[in-house]
């Protein structure tokens, strides 16, 4: 079975228009996206000042970067509830989905994360294209254009509102820009899509390539702190210490507390109510709270920047 990184320039060009065609929303000035309500234990934190200023940024994206139904991604996605998919919904698609494809997706990634877990790795992740191809018995290139289909119908995205001027911002103080990120092949698609630019390099979004880290092309997801401890090593070797590095993420647990374990600065971002995630009940989270709590990117750029 062929992985996603096989997956030829042709189809990823095709890809890439079904996703700007059917998988973002575009918002202008006047659209909202709401706002979580802080909890208490958390009040101290909102719009604190950084111990020290970063010398480098890295970001979160589904619920951080991006404003998404879901909150999360393709097969991993958390579909109960109000979010469970329906045979009305998945027949939008423009594919013949089964009724039952997601708990078909939800056993095989089931099945997957625990053979990894075998070989040593705490906190594994799917290869979307893989788990879609064998629950609809299709080949690699479908299996990655039935992924996407799934994802434009059940988890479009938009650009979360001030995030491009928060980047632009880091970027004119040269301050390097990197991403971690629980994500599928297509993610990168995604975001530009919804920001309607490049994500590398300015004029762009300015993240740096060598900083961006994937879980899918890692193998390893948050919270295992495997994909931090890397960037702060690669950071390092451009002189760029640890406790220098602010991560920006919606998740108490997977992104703050992931992020503190190997010494970053971090930004719990709470300006979409649908996707944080406080995790008050998490010991971990508690164990490692985050540096500041932000509202809106906004806030955060002045804390950062100004």
């Amino acid at each position: 079975m062929a992985l996603a990184s096989d997956l030829s320039p042709s189809l990823m060009d095709e890809l890439k228009r079904a996703i700007a065609e059917r998988g973002v929303v575009i918002y202008d000035d006047y659209d909202f996206v709401p706002v979580a309500q802080v909890p208490s234990s958390l009040e101290p934190l909102l719009g604190k000042e950084l111990p020290v200023r970063p010398l480098a940024v890295a970001v979160d994206v589904y619920g951080t970067l991006l404003a998404s139904a879901v909150g999360e991604i393709g097969p991993v996605a958390d579909w109960d509830g109000p979010n469970e998919p329906s045979t009305e919904t998945v027949a939008t698609m423009g594919t013949a989905f089964p009724h039952d494809l997601a708990e078909r997706l939800r056993r095989i990634v089931a099945a997957d994360h625990a053979k990894e877990r075998e070989h040593g790795i705490p906190w594994p992740e799917v290869d979307s294209p893989s788990v879609f191809a064998r629950a609809l018995d299709l080949e690699a290139e479908d299996g990655a254009r039935a992924c996407v289909a799934w994802e434009c119908a059940m988890n479009p995205c938009s650009a979360m509102p001030g995030a491009a001027g928060f980047l632009a911002c880091c970027a004119d103080r040269g301050m390097p820009l990197g991403i971690v990120s629980n994500a599928q092949f297509y993610t990168p698609l995604f975001i530009e899509a919804a920001f309607g630019t490049t994500l590398f390099g300015v004029p762009g979004l300015g993240i740096d390539p060598e900083l961006a880290l994937w879980s899918w092309e890692t193998g390893r997801a948050k919270p295992d702190s495997w994909m931090f401890a890397e960037l702060a090593r690669r950071l390092a070797l451009r002189g760029v210490p640890v406790n220098r590095i602010l991560y920006v993420g919606n998740d108490a647990r997977n992104d703050c507390a992931a992020a503190g374990e190997v010494g970053m600065m971090t930004a719990l971002f709470c300006g979409d109510a649908r996707s944080f995630k406080p995790r008050l009940d998490d010991s971990a989270a508690l164990a490692m709270p985050p540096t500041v709590l932000v509202q809106s990117w906004d806030d955060l750029r002045r804390i950062v920047c100004t």
